[in-house]
């Protein structure tokens, strides 16, 4: 289980390296193609997209952890043991 998890993580991660990748070449292309002061105002739209695709990967990340964490702990939702009833004290 925790090896599948692995290799799903790794795909995910090398998918997102790789269109990062083209993105960020597509990009250059188009600062190279304009003017100076256009081309500061798109860098500083850029800069705000990068900062937000980085805010959302960290929460994304911690959920995961998150979600890791409480399956390990058994807090995600773990049945019951069989026959076992749930009785306020002192009650037969």
């Amino acid at each position: 289980m925790i090896g599948l998890l692995a290799i799903v993580l790794l795909v995910v991660v090398a998918g997102a390296r790789l269109r990062d990748g083209v993105k960020l070449r597509q990009q250059e292309v188009v600062l190279a193609k304009l003017a100076v002061p256009e081309a500061h105002a798109y860098y500083e739209v850029l800069r705000k997209r990068a900062r937000q695709v980085r805010i959302l990967r960290a929460v994304a990340l911690v959920s995961i952890v998150a979600l890791g964490y409480a399956y390990r702990r058994g807090i995600a939702g773990a049945p019951a043991p069989h026959g076992s009833t749930a009785t306020a004290p002192g009650t037969p």
